[in-house]
C-alpha cells in the first residue's frame, strides 16, 4: 500500500492531487506546528498585474505554537468579499468561471471556524473534480508524538503501509535509512508540471489549483494514473 501524508494545504498547487491521486491512501498531517508563512492558509493566483496572494485570515497573537487543526479562522474579519472579489478580478473572463465560483462562493459561506475544516471541503471539491478516490485519515488519530521522520515512518507503520511517496524537496532533511530499516520503500514524486491555457501573459507554474480549474475545461484528463510506477 502507497502511503503519502501531508499537511491540508489551502487550495494548493497541481502536484498536491498528483500525489494525493497516486497514493492508496493520504494522511492529513493535523498535528503539527501551524506555520505561519506556510502554505495552510494562503496561496497565489495569477492576475494582470502579476502574482497575488489569497490568505485566508487567522487567529495568531500567542498561539506560535499550535497545531494545524486548532488554527481557528479570525472571523471577526470580513475578508470572504475581497477574497471572492480578488477570484472574480483575475478569472472572470475564463470559460469554467462561474461554476467554480459559485462553488467556491458556497464553500465560503459556511463560515467555518477552523481553518482545518475551510481547506478540507475545498480540498475534498477538487479531489471531486479530479475523480480522486483515495480516502484519508487525519494522523492526529494515531497519537504518535515523535517527530521527523520518525513521525513519518510510525505514520506509514501504523495504517500497514510498505510504500511512502514523496516530494523531492523532502530529500533535503528526509532519513531514508529510517524507512529502509523498516522495510517501507521510498518512492519519490517526479512531478513535471503541465503547461496550460493562462491568463496575463508567460505561463506561471505551481500557482493555487484555483488557477488550473478556472483555465482548463475537462481537469480530470491530467490524473490519468493511479500508481506512480
Amino acid at each position: 500500500m502507497i502511503v503519502t501524508i501531508h499537511q491540508p494545504d489551502f487550495l494548493p498547487w497541481l502536484g498536491f492531487f498528483d500525489r494525493w491521486k497516486k497514493s492508496d491512501l493520504f494522511i492529513i498531517l493535523d498535528d503539527v506546528q501551524f506555520l505561519r508563512r506556510g502554505w495552510q492558509h494562503r496561496d497565489k493566483i495569477k492576475t494582470s498585474t502579476g502574482s497575488k496572494w489569497l490568505t485566508v485570515p487567522v487567529i495568531k497573537k500567542g498561539r506560535y505554537l499550535q497545531q494545524i487543526r486548532k488554527v481557528e479562522i479570525n472571523n471577526n474579519e470580513n475578508w470572504r468579499p475581497a477574497f471572492l472579489n480578488n477570484i472574480q478580478k483575475a478569472y472572470c473572463k475564463t470559460f469554467n468561471f462561474k461554476s467554480h465560483f459559485d462553488n467556491i462562493k458556497k464553500i465560503l459561506s459556511k463560515k467555518h471556524n477552523f481553518l482545518i475544516d475551510l481547506n478540507m471541503d475545498l480540498l475534498k471539491y477538487c479531489a471531486n473534480i479530479f475523480q480522486i478516490d483515495t480516502p484519508f485519515v487525519f494522523s492526529s488519530s494515531f497519537h504518535i508524538n515523535t517527530t521527523g521522520t520518525s513521525r513519518l515512518v510510525n505514520l506509514v507503520k501504523a495504517v500497514y503501509g510498505n510504500s511512502y511517496l514523496t516530494g523531492i524537496g523532502s530529500k533535503d532533511y528526509l532519513d531514508g535509512k529510517a524507512f529502509e530499516k523498516e522495510g517501507i520503500e521510498l518512492i519519490w514524486q517526479h512531478y513535471n508540471h503541465p503547461v496550460y491555457p493562462q491568463l496575463y501573459g508567460d505561463f506561471t507554474k505551481m500557482l493555487s489549483i484555483i488557477d488550473f480549474l478556472m483555465m482548463v475545461s475537462k481537469p480530470q484528463a491530467f490524473f490519468p494514473l493511479k500508481t506512480p510506477r
